[in-house]
């Protein structure tokens, strides 16, 4: 099961160069991938299509942390 960090991580950019995809801080992708907040469920589907993947890998990435 991937954290949001790994699928980052494997897509080899930094937590600046995510959230400039998609809009947010890198405070913000920070929190997300240490659990402290949840991205809204537009965050979700933007972060799935950013990675390519189905949202409920994101759902998993988030919630089974």
């Amino acid at each position: 099961m991937d954290s949001l960090k790994v699928l980052r991580v494997r897509k080899n950019i930094s937590q600046q160069e995510l959230g400039e995809a998609l809009g947010v801080s890198q405070i913000t992708i920070s929190s997300w991938e240490q659990g402290k907040t949840n991205p809204s469920s537009k965050n979700v589907y933007e972060l799935a299509k950013f990675y390519k993947v189905e949202p409920t890998v994101i759902f998993n990435a988030i919630f089974n942390q």
